[in-house]
């Protein structure tokens, strides 16, 4: 009762690992099938194709288990090492057979379709069990699988009707040559079947009686095999699931470069088709610098500027995304020990969009081009009383476009950019000034670029470092009854250092750091945390 259970646990266990063409033989027909298959792989002869070498697994395979009579006299055995329709593949196999110290010879003969084949084989026995010990003997200096086969004939057993046939010599072939030569059979014409264009003889009639190569699996070796082929199967579902745990995925890579890269600007990534991206930007500057008062006083100046931004992105499609940023300012100015004075207001408005023209690969770095429309919507500066108030918005519209290029470059992202900004001239201000009142402000543009690296630490952690370079073009100021007053050029540079971290899997946390080059005596501080939000 005990074996019999066992066996319908393992007809099942074959069931589900073995491939669905294994699955209506017996457990032993399954089991010696794969056996014999891999052998035959793996025991292919330097310089032959697995299709040749397998034909004996294929003979194997399709024999009955029914086992002939051994005792059967006059009749002569041989050991046979290969089947071929190509005498030079043949010729090849027996070179290879002489140089490990054995003495084959060709078999040449005709098939039931009529064609010539070419069998490789080892001796004369005038009995089925001295050709079965003499297997046993080879198998210790060769690894080609061996059958027992008629030495007259291509039957493996006994049959009414022999094919004339006959033995000849092995052409002489160097084997050092023939084990570097490659196999290429030529494409018959006539052939119309599968296993006469892989040099494979068909199965022989169901009628036939075969001598089998080895004994049937006694019910222990079975349970045996058995043990080892679930033990191997759960080793390699072990290691497969340990793979699957360790490999990252395409998306979550393409999270992981959107995480840096939304870290080192938003002008590197866009939204996704039919999401809504919140953000909230706190930033605060500093900058310091002294002043001439009456005549020959100097005194500290320290400006401090405090903004809290709120933006929304849409993503129209996955290439093309829209918003917006409405910030609000606080700004603290401070002159010398006593005067100081603050403002609290809106800033500028920025309408925003981002277009990627093409699909980024491995060669094609990601290319996104964006455009903003500034709108000063806060306190102006050329509205207020220069003096006894500050500003918090600019006080002019103006226009940007650029375009930013981002590249995995294993095991770091590369990413720079360009941009340009066009500010449009104010009129009809009538500010009084000292020197007069104030009629037309004319600014210059700007250029800008930028250019950095941004490491993944971890999974949450990422690092970025990049270079910033600016340059603005004067300004001309215009008054009413005084001579127009122009400034130079400027040009600033700065290096900024900034960290994300990934709370959750639509939250960061971005800090950024800006170092300015070209000035001692200020800094920035930036601080972001997106959210992204599918419709």
């Amino acid at each position: 009762m005990k074996n019999i259970l066992l066996i319908f646990l393992s007809m099942n266990l074959l069931s589900v690992f073995l491939p669905s063409d294994c699955a209506s033989q017996t457990i032993t027909e399954a089991i010696e099938s794969s056996h014999n298959n891999q052998e035959t792989v793996s025991s292919a002869p330097n310089g032959y194709s697995s299709t040749d070498a397998s034909l004996l697994a294929l003979e194997t395979e399709s024999a009955p288990s029914v086992l002939s009579d051994p005792s059967e006299k006059d009749i002569s055995y041989a050991v046979q090492t290969g089947y071929f329709l190509s005498e030079s593949n043949a010729s090849r196999q027996v070179a290879q057979l002489k140089s490990q110290g054995l003495n084959p010879y060709i078999f040449q003969s005709v098939n039931a379709k009529g064609k010539q084949v070419f069998s490789v084989r080892i001796g004369k026995f005038e009995s089925y069990s001295e050709a079965d010990k003499a297997i046993s003997e080879f198998k210790k200096s060769i690894s080609t699988p061996m059958i027992v086969t008629r030495f007259d004939s291509l039957q493996t057993s006994r049959s009414t009707q022999t094919k004339k046939s006959e033995v000849i010599e092995a052409p002489a072939v160097n084997s050092r040559e023939a084990a570097t030569q490659t196999i290429v059979e030529p494409q018959s014409k006539d052939s119309d079947s599968t296993f006469a264009k892989n040099n494979i003889e068909p199965a022989a009639p169901a009628h036939e009686e075969f001598v089998a190569p080895q004994k049937p699996l006694t019910m222990e070796e079975m349970q045996q095999k058995l043990q080892m082929l679930e033990q191997t199967m759960q080793r390699m579902k072990g290691e497969s699931d340990i793979r699957s745990q360790l490999k990252i995925t395409e998306e979550e890579a393409a999270a992981e470069e959107e995480d840096i890269l939304e870290a080192a600007g938003q002008e590197y990534t866009l939204t996704r088709a039919g999401n809504i991206k919140f953000s909230y930007g706190l930033g605060y500057s500093y900058q310091g610098y002294d002043a001439i008062r009456e005549g020959a006083r100097i005194e500290d100046v320290a400006n401090h500027t405090l903004s809290n931004s709120f933006g929304v992105s849409y993503g129209v499609k996955n290439n093309l995304s829209v918003g917006t940023s409405i910030p609000f300012v606080y700004s603290y100015y401070k002159l010398g020990t006593v005067d100081s004075m603050d403002a609290t207001d809106l800033g500028d408005i920025s309408l925003n969009w981002q277009f990627q023209p093409i699909k980024s690969s491995a060669d094609i770095p990601t290319i996104i081009i964006n455009g903003s429309l500034g709108i000063p919507v806060g306190k102006n500066p050329y509205e207020i009383q220069p003096g006894e108030e500050l500003s918090t918005s600019s006080g002019i519209y103006d226009a940007g476009l650029g375009v930013s290029f981002s590249q995995v470059t294993d095991p770091v992202i590369a990413f720079s950019s360009f941009s340009v900004s066009y500010p449009f001239a104010t009129q009809s201000i009538d500010q009084k000034r000292a020197e007069g009142t104030l009629d037309e402000v004319d600014p210059g543009m700007g250029l800008g670029a930028s250019v950095g690296l941004g490491y993944a630490l971890s999974y949450k952690l990422n690092l970025n470092m990049s270079f910033s370079y600016s340059y603005s073009f004067s300004t001309t100021y215009k008054y009413q009854n005084s001579p127009d007053a122009k400034t130079g050029d400027s040009t600033g540079a700065s290096i900024n250092i900034g960290t994300g971290y990934k709370f959750s899997q639509n939250q960061n946390m971005n800090f950024t750091i800006g170092i300015p080059i070209t000035s001692t005596r200020s800094f920035s501080l930036s601080f972001s945390t997106p959210v992204d939000f599918a419709l």
